[in-house]
């Protein structure tokens, strides 16, 4: 009898611990793939955020760079004896609202300027100083990390990602060449550019992306460009939540079996040479191209950090 009984507790003990063991095991499992899907994401970001710009490719000539390499920019960060707290802490003061007092990057401000502040949620920019903190790699592990990261999952239905996604991924290409433009041939030749090359760049990416593209404001430069009536309702929103000093987030709906996302685009301090006070931010050889290119326009006078208008995806539904 007392040996059943101990066989008894035994056997109990031995299924109880085995329970435990694939709860870990599934626990475990469970963070493994959360953090991979992390790391996927954080690659897709800086894939189409920070590439364009920062490109780790070896190849490309200094003259045809507008910012620093990726894995540069992690060295920089990556002084001795940092925490992995203190480095996310770093790369985030600097994405959100970045200066030349928080730039670790001296050289680089000098010779490709102050980067534009990053319109990205605080947790995407947090995956992304972690995954640099994470991840020393060099240029050509960069590059095929990337491509690697590109190739996602083509049924994914989490419509305002893939919606920033296409948005920032323009954003970058169009900031990319007018950053080309304002340093070949200065301020001026960058109406120009925005004149002639702004249309066909973005929709070049809304093709590359097969969905459509488009940037709208409620005081457009191209009367092309003009906010609708919804697109103007969330604009405002956007006002109101800026002046309230709140994040400033986008906006999904459906309609008609398509998906229309909307996400901010904010003023920085590249953009008040075309787009701030004339004589002031505004020099007079730009002013003039401006008034030549564009003599019915509204879209001066803005200051930093203000809503120049929003991002328009549209896109079918899966």
């Amino acid at each position: 009898m007392r040996k059943n009984l101990v066989i008894s507790i035994i056997s109990i003990v031995t299924i109880l611990l085995t329970i435990i063991a694939c709860d870990d095991s599934d626990a475990s499992q469970e963070t493994r793939d959360s953090k991979k899907n992390e790391n996927r994401k954080a690659l897709r970001i800086i894939s189409t955020s920070c590439f364009t710009c920062h490109s780790p490719e070896r190849e490309i000539d200094f003259k045809a760079r507008t910012g620093p390499p990726i894995y540069k920019i992690r060295q920089h960060y990556m002084r001795e004896g940092i925490t992995k707290e203190e480095f996310i802490a770093d790369v985030t003061s600097f994405l959100k609202e970045p200066t030349e007092e928080k730039a670790k990057m001296k050289g680089a401000i000098r010779n490709f300027g102050l980067m534009p502040r990053m319109p990205l949620p605080d947790d995407d920019i947090r995956i992304i100083a972690e995954y640099l903190y994470e991840n020393d790699m060099t240029a050509e592990q960069w590059g095929k990390a990337g491509k690697m990261a590109m190739s996602t999952d083509e049924h994914s239905t989490n419509y305002e990602e893939l919606g920033r996604e296409y948005a920032m991924g323009t954003k970058a290409v169009l900031g990319k060449n007018l950053m080309s433009a304002i340093k070949a041939k200065g301020t001026p030749y960058a109406v120009e550019f925005c004149n002639t090359r702004a249309f066909p760049l973005t929709d070049s990416m809304a093709k590359e992306y097969n969905v459509s593209i488009k940037r709208v404001s409620d005081k457009p430069r191209n009367p092309l460009n003009e906010a609708n009536r919804d697109e103007l309702d969330f604009i405002n929103i956007l006002h109101k939540r800026i002046a309230n000093g709140e994040e400033l987030g986008s906006s999904v709906k459906e309609s008609k079996g398509k998906i229309i996302s909307y996400y901010p685009i904010e003023t920085n301090a590249m953009c008040l040479q075309c787009h701030g006070t004339p004589e002031k931010d505004i020099d007079k050889l730009t002013q003039t191209k401006i008034n030549e290119k564009y003599p019915d326009d509204k879209a001066t006078g803005y200051g930093l950090n203000e809503i120049r208008g929003i991002w328009v995806v549209e896109m079918e539904k899966k």
